[in-house]
């Protein structure tokens, strides 16, 4: 498969000159033949997310969603749409927390991956390849964890104090890495302190898929949880296969991850543009903490302790490797450094999780 998508990119190249940089994620990771064809992720995948360290973390994600649809009014059915869903497990974690919550929903799981929708059907969801699918959503919550940053985006660098475009084209049979004149637009978009041979991503899928939300969502939250800053350059380009980061990511596309963090802070620019509100941009271990993870952690302490006096050791054990696990959701220097970035239609509250989150931010 990665010598088919290997050839596209080099037809392409051959056809047109060198291509944006958005071009070639469009081949390596949602064409036929890519990355995303099969679901990539889980612990037998190339790289896990959130859901998949700890169930605790799809418990507190659906606290926040039930935050929510407090402020919606309690809609039965209470509607999710969860986009990049992968391979359910974040899906199933919340679900089976709704259902013991009582609360009837109706959750709609939007994937790309072929694969990864025949997953998901085995769910009680309704399953869409795409945005572009979903009818208009009268009253409900948008999710999506970590699709942006795997989203196509551009390069822009600062050479010789002007900007330049970042394109793939050849050298031999190589892919390579070609400077190219900028578009004004897409320079527009990059920030413009940039020292010279500095770069930084322009998000430009994540900016379409809000352009998308803002037309979808009638009335509603949307949270969207990835690695990023809250403004201006968020990390080098990278890859993954096989639970391993990659650098040369031009070296047989198809066959690895390619993602880079986004500039929140432009998407929520942007989202404000289009006549959403933006609440707040937050580390996840802070909008964790706010949800509730602490008392989780004393609760699994006090059932550590109950299973050692009942002599049941290896539960003890188990729950003790459990909670080492969760701790990677709230660490800042692991997991704990992605970022939550909440939108909403403009006439719904911040609630209070994030209230609460933005007020323990340090001033400054």
């Amino acid at each position: 498969m990665g010598a088919a998508v290997t050839a596209r990119i080099r037809a392409a190249i051959a056809e047109r000159g060198p291509i944006t940089f958005a071009e070639l994620m469009e081949h390596a990771l949602y064409g036929p033949g890519g990355f995303y064809e099969r679901p990539p992720i889980g612990p037998e995948g190339h790289f896990v997310t959130s859901p998949h360290v700890h169930p605790v973390f799809a418990d507190l994600v659906r606290f926040a969603l039930l935050q929510a649809r407090e402020a919606l009014g309690r809609p039965e059915p209470f509607r999710v749409v969860e986009l990049g869903a992968g391979d359910g497990t974040l899906a199933r974690g919340i679900l089976l927390g709704l259902e013991a919550d009582k609360v009837a929903v109706d959750y709609i799981a939007v994937e790309v991956s072929p694969g990864a929708r025949e997953a998901l059907r085995r769910l009680p969801v309704r399953v869409l390849a795409s945005l572009e699918e979903l009818e208009p959503l009268d009253t409900g919550v948008v999710l999506a964890n970590e699709l942006l940053d795997n989203l196509p985006f551009r390069r822009v660098r600062r050479r010789r104090g002007l900007p330049v475009e970042v394109r793939v084209g050849l050298a031999g049979d190589r892919l390579v890495e070609v400077e190219a004149p900028c578009e004004p637009e897409l320079a527009a978009l990059a920030p413009d302190d940039l020292a010279d041979g500095e770069e930084a991503v322009v998000p430009t899928g994540a900016l379409a898929l809000v352009e998308a939300l803002a037309r979808a969502l009638v009335r509603g939250y949307a949270l969207l949880i990835d690695y990023g800053s809250a403004g201006g350059p968020a990390g080098e380009v990278h890859g993954y296969r096989a639970h391993a980061v990659l650098e040369d990511v031009l070296e047989d596309p198809g066959s690895a991850d390619i993602t880079a963090g986004v500039d929140l802070g432009r998407v929520a620019s942007r989202a404000e543009e289009l006549g959403l509100r933006a609440h707040g941009i937050v580390p996840q271990w802070r909008a964790l903490l706010a949800l509730g993870y602490e008392r989780w952690v004393a609760g699994e302490r006090e059932r550590q302790a109950e299973l050692l006096t009942a002599r049941r050791g290896l539960e003890a054990v188990r729950a003790w490797e459990g909670r080492s696990r969760a701790s990677l959701l709230v660490d800042p220097a692991a997991l704990g450094r992605l970022r939550w970035l909440l939108l909403s239609t403009p006439e719904l509250p911040t609630p209070p999780w994030l209230a609460d989150s933005l007020a323990a931010e340090p001033a400054g």
